[in-house]
């Protein structure tokens, strides 16, 4: 069905991981897209350092990545290991129940540990041309011939035949088009990371070093990924990325007053802030688990409100659809959030290829879809009542 839509101009808002994932799936099967992205460039903010793509996840990445660059990313990843060490703040096992939706147990093939940036760089190969930057959508007009015109904030317009929200949480087509509803779950993360040097080295703990640890504690929990890049696994296309050192990603997930602090839709603390905030709750811990902290890099550290989308009911579906946290975002806590965004540009590509009419394709997509995120949005509350639960030692 190729032919029938060559001469679509399909928009896509927003140029994230699941909005770069749909256009590569897009111009793997010969069809053009325009990309506009609110951002002045593609580093301008930090979204994140690690993220966890399981088996749906990479599989949906492989079906829209040509062969390099699906190698590339698989290159790039950080080195797996199957298990992990649950812990106590004294760095003794812990019985602690995990998230279910995790897959680092012996039974499954480990999830795959990208860096972000790395990710978003390899998504970006060969759409550069695509993508307009600094380019905030302000509203949209549905004109005659099924056409739609975007309006950004800065004066420009753009007439597209089909529009596909990938702008996150705060995305104006998922709110007032999909009617998608988030919720402040009054939950929050505190995330940063830690690089690898010899000292940091020496003075953490061994365990922590390996693979992921998880310490659950009363109304919050903490996760530690040793970031560990292999490098003889890299080839001359790594040279287009950005340089990562090896680090150690670690998050904080929980009740805000756990860690002194109130329950808000935003925060806007500075590391310079935030590192206290930290030291304070982990005074009394191992020193070997304290010093994760004590060599942290203070720039990377954030705090963020965990936000939920409501489960969906089906809005009147037509031109305009949404993918990702545009239209169901997600607790963290369940590690599926942007393996759902990836599943989304997956089969928004499949159905764009094989539905002779977009509308239809469209329709299919947002049924399936509804389903399957209102499950992964379940799954992933599930995993926040047990990491910022009550929970015996």
């Amino acid at each position: 069905m190729i032919q029938k839509h060559t001469n679509q101009r399909i928009a896509i808002i927003g140029a994230g991981l699941g909005g770069l994932c749909l256009a590569q799936g897009l111009k793997k099967n010969g069809l053009d897209c325009k990309i506009f992205e609110k951002d002045a460039a593609i580093n301008t903010r930090t979204q994140g350092y690690r993220i966890r793509v399981n088996e749906p996840g990479r599989k949906a990445l492989q079906t829209c990545l040509p062969q390099d660059l699906y190698t590339l990313f698989i290159n790039t990843c950080a080195t797996s290991y199957r298990g992990m060490n649950v812990l106590t703040t004294t760095l003794e096992s812990s019985r602690n129940e995990l998230v279910e939706s995790w897959s680092d147990g012996i039974k499954e093939i480990p999830d795959l540990k990208p860096n972000r940036l790395t990710l978003r760089e390899i998504l970006l190969q060969g759409l550069q041309e695509n993508i307009s930057f600094g380019k905030e959508l302000k509203g949209w007009t549905a004109l005659e011939n099924q056409e739609v015109e975007l309006s950004f904030t800065d004066g420009t317009k753009y007439i597209a035949d089909l529009v596909i929200a990938a702008d996150g949480v705060h995305s104006k087509i998922g709110s007032e088009y999909c009617r998608d509803q988030k919720v402040n779950t009054g939950n929050i993360t505190i995330y940063g990371r830690t690089f690898y040097s010899p000292e940091a080295l020496k003075a953490i703990s061994p365990e922590l070093q390996k693979g992921t640890s998880v310490i659950i504690e009363n109304q919050y929990s903490l996760i530690i990924d040793a970031m560990v890049f292999d490098s003889s696994r890299k080839d001359t296309s790594s040279d287009l990325l950005s340089p990562v050192s090896n680090y150690f990603y670690w998050a904080f997930i929980g009740d805000p007053e756990a860690f002194g602090l109130l329950q808000a839709d935003f925060y806007n603390h500075s590391g310079e802030e935030i590192l206290p905030i930290i030291h304070q709750l982990t005074h009394d811990w191992h020193s070997q688990l304290k010093a994760l902290f004590n060599y942290a890099d203070q720039k990377s550290l954030s705090i963020n409100p965990i936000r939920s989308s409501l489960s969906k009911e089906p809005w009147p579906s037509g031109n305009i659809t949404a993918l990702g946290d545009a239209v169901h975002t997600m607790s963290p806590a369940g590690g599926v959030g942007a393996n759902t965004a990836f599943i989304d540009a997956a089969l928004l590509t499949e159905n764009i290829m094989t539905h002779s009419n977009i509308s239809m394709a469209i329709a299919d997509y947002e049924d399936k879809m509804r389903i399957y995120s209102n499950q992964a949005v379940e799954i992933s509350l599930q995993g926040g009542e047990i990491l910022h639960g009550t929970n015996e030692k």
